[in-house]
C-alpha cells in the first residue's frame, strides 16, 4: 500500500469528519441561541438537507470533467473560510439569521461537492485490491466521528463558546488543504471538458439506467431507504410510546447498535471479489430487512437493541460494499456521476420516509409500519437477486472493464 496517500488520506478523512460532526452539533446550537425557536432550527436543517440531494449529481459531473484533488482542495478551502465567515460577522455585530441560512447552505454544498469527489477518488489512489479495506476503514471513521465529534463539540462549547468553536473549525481545514496537496495519483484519468455539463449529467444518467446491475441496484437502494429511514426517525418515538423505554435504555440501545457496525464493517474484509461483493450486499440488506421485521415484534429495551443492531449493522456494511462495488466496475471517467447520482436517490427517499411515516402512524400502529415495510424491502431484496443472476453480474463487471 502506498504509505504516503494512505496516511494523507485518512488524516484528512478523520480530521474532516470529526470537524464536520462538531460543525453539525454547533450550527443548530447557534440558531437556538439567536432565535430560542424550533422552526429556525428546523428550517437550518431543511437548508442544510437540500445540497445533499440536489448537489450531488453536479458535483459527481465536476468530479468527472475537472481534477479530483483540485476539487477536494476547492471544496475544503470554501468549507473553512465559510465557517471562518461566521464567528467574523459576529465579532462585527453584523451576524444575522438570514446569513447563517446563506452561509449553511454553502457550507453544506461544498461538503456535498467533498464527499461525493472523496468517494470518486480512492480507486486513484489505492491499488484496486485495496478498495475494500480502504472504504472499510473510511466507514469506521465515519461512524466513530458521529461520537467522538458530539463529545468534542458539547466540551468545546462548554469550555470556549460556541464562536470560538467555529474559529477552530475553520482553521482545521488548513491541515486539511495542505495534505490534500501532498495527496499522489496513482492512476490518472483524462477527464472529457468538451461536453456540456448537462450533456456529461446525461451520459452519467444513461450509464446508470442502462446498466443492468447497477440501475437494479439504485433502485433497491431506494426502497430499502425508505423503511430504514422510517425506521430511524421514528425509532425515538416507538421507543417511548410503544415500549416505554428510558433515556437511559434509549443510549443503550444506540450504544449497542453502534457496537454491532464495527463488528460488521470489521467482517467485509473476507470479501474479495466484485462478485463475491455483489452477493454479500444481497446477504446483508436480507438480513437488515429481517431486522425491521423482528422490530416490530420488540417489547422490552433489550429486545429493541438486538433487533437495531440486526437492522443497521448490515447497512453500514452495505454502504461500504455499495461504494466499493461501483469503484470497481465503473469506468473512471463515469465514476463522479454515478456516485453523485446514486447518492442523490438513495438520500431523497430518507426526508419523504420519515415525513409521511409520521403522518400515517397517526392512524396506523407503529407497529404495523414496522413491519409492512420491513416486508416490502425483503420483497425487494429477493427481487434485485433474481435480476442479478451470474450471467448478468459477469457480463456487466466485463463490459466495465473494457470500457475503463
Amino acid at each position: 500500500m502506498n504509505n504516503k496517500n494512505y496516511i494523507l488520506y485518512f488524516f484528512v478523512t478523520i480530521l474532516f469528519k470529526l470537524s464536520d460532526k462538531m460543525y453539525v452539533i454547533a450550527i443548530p446550537w447557534l440558531i437556538y441561541e439567536l432565535t430560542q425557536s424550533s422552526v429556525s432550527t428546523g428550517l437550518m436543517f431543511f437548508v442544510q438537507t437540500l445540497p445533499l440531494i440536489f448537489i450531488a449529481p453536479v458535483a459527481g459531473t465536476l468530479a468527472d470533467r475537472f481534477s479530483r484533488k483540485k476539487l477536494l482542495i476547492y471544496s475544503a478551502s470554501v468549507q473553512g473560510s465559510l465557517v471562518l465567515f461566521i464567528p467574523l460577522l459576529h465579532q462585527f455585530d453584523l451576524l444575522q439569521i438570514g446569513f447563517l441560512y446563506l452561509i449553511g447552505f454553502l457550507i453544506a454544498s461544498a461538503g456535498a461537492c467533498f464527499n461525493v469527489t472523496n468517494s470518486t477518488i480512492i480507486p486513484q489512489l489505492f491499488k484496486k485490491e485495496l478498495l475494500m479495506r480502504v472504504n472499510s476503514l473510511f466507514q469506521i471513521i465515519d461512524t466513530s466521528s458521529v461520537l467522538f465529534g458530539s463529545i468534542a463539540a458539547g466540551i468545546l462549547i462548554s469550555g470556549i463558546g460556541v464562536y470560538s468553536l467555529f474559529f477552530v473549525l475553520g482553521i482545521a481545514y488548513l491541515p486539511i488543504v495542505i495534505s490534500l496537496l501532498l495527496l499522489s495519483m496513482l492512476h490518472s484519468f483524462s477527464p472529457n471538458s468538451k461536453k456540456t455539463s448537462w450533456q456529461s449529467l446525461k451520459e452519467g444518467a444513461s450509464y446508470l439506467w442502462t446498466h443492468p446491475i447497477l440501475r437494479s441496484l439504485t433502485w433497491l437502494i431506494f426502497i430499502v431507504n425508505i423503511a430504514n429511514g422510517s425506521l430511524v426517525s421514528m425509532l425515538v418515538f416507538y421507543s417511548r410510546d410503544e415500549i416505554g423505554v428510558t433515556s437511559t435504555e434509549l443510549g443503550w440501545i444506540y450504544a449497542g447498535a453502534g457496537i454491532a457496525q464495527f463488528v460488521g464493517i470489521l467482517l467485509l474484509n473476507v470479501v474479495k471479489s466484485s462478485r463475491n461483493t455483489l452477493n454479500a450486499m444481497v446477504v446483508v440488506l436480507f438480513v437488515s430487512a429481517i431486522g425491521i421485521i423482528l422490530t416490530a415484534f420488540s417489547w422490552n429495551w433489550f429486545s429493541l437493541m438486538i433487533c437495531i443492531s440486526i437492522q443497521s449493522a448490515p447497512v453500514i456494511m452495505f454502504n461500504v460494499l455499495n461504494k466499493t462495488f461501483r469503484q470497481q466496475i465503473v469506468p473512471a471517467h463515469l465514476l463522479g456521476r454515478v456516485n453523485g447520482l446514486v447518492m442523490m436517490i438513495g438520500l431523497a427517499s430518507l426526508p419523504l420516509s420519515g415525513f409521511f411515516v409520521g403522518f400515517l402512524s397517526e392512524v396506523v400502529n407503529i407497529r404495523w409500519i414496522f413491519l409492512s415495510l420491513g416486508i416490502l424491502s425483503l420483497i425487494t431484496v429477493i427481487q434485485f437477486r433474481r435480476i442479478g443472476n451470474k450471467r448478468k453480474i459477469n457480463s456487466s463487471i466485463s463490459e466495465s472493464k473494457l470500457s475503463s
